[in-house]
């Protein structure tokens, strides 16, 4: 049984609105609610592939990269519950870029060193090393992360939530939020099918189902929603879980893969996806020439996958804003108001150090990163936070 009265309200049960949550209340705030309309890592997080690589062209994603890392690797001691894990596989990172790419490729290595992240340029043959199987023949540029890696969606959250959950933070799952309380400029609560819900803070981190933040409030919120497919591929070797994920911008559609559970490798897209209307609309149909694409490049990046087997696919939405980066902080002209939207598929590395900064940044303490670049006004501003790499989830 909740209260029906708190100081700080957080919708949404993903990696991000867990990590605020539990943050909210490691840094010193008063009484906090996590609200969700289903169960804990039910939406977004739960279609998460969970790479947590610092490559990135924006300085500031690099930085809440590597400062979240550290959280990935100490994470039962970070959230203080003895069982808790994310899931942490430290594989390596490898990014393979052709001539069009080398620059960008290269400079970006230089700023992600100088902001703390541990990469650099590796040859051809130690690629071969970090990852026998892999074909880099046609690459102009390798870049390499040896302590990136990645990690369970389902574990982080729900490891996040009962760290919270131990300090006191209240948690309320199946409770569908239908509109936010306000009085004139100022928000006072949430409006759930069970009831109204007042708070002085309410932050809403419910990523591509924002729009409906949007419509209550009459807010311009700059959003598309898209479907991206997921495949995994086995051949008769089982594959190695700790080898290198993969990162392959000599494809239009900016391939990565990496291991997962069973030997085989999931390999999905850094590109568009298929637009959605509204996020309910997703469906996990997938077509013959997806898969006969995504095989062949796969077959090409490794050989020996060239009579791989597809043993399973799965769809998930992205929340993807104009600039391909995330929306972050309060919203100008509502007061207590605070949102976390537009991580465009790469939400799930940034959010230890995300749910941190949104935490400091409602609590009015000094932010460990700045994020005043990621906010709402920059779209009107035209300061948006466009990447080197252009369309894609590698900003």
């Amino acid at each position: 049984m909740t209260n029906k009265s708190y100081d700080t309200i957080v919708v949404g049960g993903g990696v991000v609105g867990a990590s605020s949550a539990f943050h909210l209340k490691a840094l010193g705030a008063g009484s906090v609610l996590l609200i969700e309309q289903g169960q804990i890592c039910t939406g977004g997080t739960a279609k998460s592939c969970a790479i947590c690589r610092s490559h990135y062209s924006i300085p500031t994603n690099t930085e809440l990269t590597v400062k979240g890392h550290e959280i990935f690797r100490n994470f039962p001691d970070y959230v203080g519950v003895g069982d808790a894990s994310s899931g942490w596989v430290e594989s390596g990172y490898i990014i393979v870029a052709d001539e069009k790419m080398a620059d960008s490729v290269s400079e970006n290595l230089n700023m992600q060193s100088d902001v703390g992240a541990e990469t650099y340029e590796i040859s051809k043959e130690q690629a071969r090393e970090f990852h026998p199987r892999l074909n880099v023949d046609d690459a102009a540029v390798i870049g390499y992360e040896p302590v990136s890696g990645y990690a369970d969606p389902y574990l982080t959250t729900t490891g996040f939530v009962a760290g919270a959950r131990a300090k006191g933070v209240d948690v309320l799952t199946e409770t569908q939020v239908t509109g936010v309380l306000r009085d004139g400029d100022r928000v006072t609560g949430v409006r759930t099918a069970s009831g109204d819900i007042e708070a002085g803070t309410v932050l809403f981190a419910i990523g591509p189902w924002t729009a409906a933040l949007a419509g209550w409030l009459d807010l311009h919120l700059p959003l598309e929603v898209s479907k991206h497919v997921v495949l995994t591929f086995r051949t008769d070797d089982p594959y190695d879980r700790e080898l290198p994920i993969v990162k392959d911008l000599t494809v239009e559609n900016k391939m990565y893969f990496r291991p997962a559970s069973g030997g085989v490798v999931l390999v999905g897209t850094g590109d568009h996806g298929d637009p959605l209307d509204r996020v309910e609309s997703l469906d996990e149909n997938v077509s013959d020439d997806f898969v006969l694409l995504q095989g062949g490049q796969i077959a090409n990046r490794m050989p020996d996958f060239a009579n791989a087997q597809l043993v399973d696919s799965w769809c998930g939405p992205y929340d993807i804003p104009p600039d391909w980066n995330p929306v972050l902080g309060p919203v100008d002209g509502i007061d207590g108001l605070h949102i976390a939207y537009g991580f465009s598929g790469h939400g799930f590395k940034l959010s230890p150090m995300v749910g941190k900064v949104l935490a400091q940044t409602i609590l009015g303490q000094k932010t460990d990163v700045d994020i005043s670049g990621y906010r709402l006004s920059r779209f009107a501003e035209g300061k948006l936070l466009t990447g080197s790499y252009g369309v894609g989830s590698i900003s």
